[in-house]
């Protein structure tokens, strides 16, 4: 997941910028545990901040059922967490429409497995069986809940309970 968005995670500490836009500040814990029915922490930020093609990259991380213990006989060895990443592209450049139509090439190239398939949000949205990816304007956020199953079958369920709050929330920043 971390290749398609936006390549591996570390933690940034740009100067505030135009294009900054926080992760953490998409989702509460609150809505995560009422979507997935579990409690998490408070999420971790870790961005990449500012890149070569102008869009700045953020990232949060929830861990769910912080407190509870590895279980090596589980997949991951139980390791489960909700993962955000937002991406604020430059204005009028259609960035945000490019990053989605990635997931399509990619498929196509056999990079991911599954064909990504259409969901309604936001202007434009696609599951690609790993996560949901959402534009709205020149912002893109790719979401996903990572709960290994024993039988590795995956759906969009918990990423479309949580996808709406993320789009409130982008859509009360842009009317500020």
């Amino acid at each position: 997941m971390a290749t398609l968005y936006g390549g591996s995670l570390c933690v940034a500490h740009a100067a505030q910028s135009p294009l900054e836009i926080n992760a953490c500040e998409l989702l509460t814990p609150a809505e995560i545990s009422a979507a997935i029915g579990l409690p998490v922490d408070n999420g971790r930020r870790q961005d990449e901040g500012m890149s070569r093609d102008g869009q700045y990259s953020s990232s949060c991380i929830w861990m769910i059922e912080p407190g509870k213990a590895p279980d090596a006989t589980a997949p991951a060895r139980g390791r489960r967490f909700v993962i955000l990443n937002a991406m604020q592209w430059p204005a009028g450049r259609d960035m945000a429409r490019k990053f989605l139509q990635a997931f399509h090439d990619s498929a196509e190239k056999g990079i991911i497995a599954s064909k990504p398939s259409p969901r309604k949000f936001g202007d434009e949205a696609l599951w690609w069986g790993d996560g949901l990816a959402v534009r709205r304007g020149d912002v893109s956020f790719g979401l996903s809940v990572f709960m290994p199953q024993r039988n590795g079958v995956r759906t969009s369920a918990m990423e479309e309970k949580l996808a709406p709050h993320v789009l409130r929330r982008l859509d009360q920043k842009s009317a500020v």
